[in-house]
């Protein structure tokens, strides 16, 4: 008797980044900042603190969107407020 069959298999096969970052997700904080420190002490072209400060400055950039954004907000509200009042003449 012929017989057939059909077998699809799927396998992922993880990058050396991707066995790194998933080693370094386990880690406990205070480990993971020795870890930090030790690869900024072994590598001299990592820097300590760019990112930080890009972070930073995206932050304040955030903050002050969010500012206008609220301001927009209030406006609207009011704008809003005004056309439902009747007018009293």
């Amino acid at each position: 008797m012929l017989r057939q069959s059909l077998q699809q298999k799927l396998l992922q096969k993880l990058s050396p980044q991707q066995i790194q970052l998933m080693k370094l997700l386990q880690l406990p904080t205070m480990e993971l900042e020795v870890r930090i420190k030790e690869e900024l002490e072994a590598n001299p072209a990592l820097e300590e603190g760019a990112e930080e400060e890009a972070w930073d400055e995206e932050r304040k950039e955030e903050q002050e969107d969010g500012d206008e954004t609220e301001a927009m907000s209030e406006l609207i509200s009011k704008s809003t407020w005004m056309m439902k009042r009747p007018i009293t003449d």
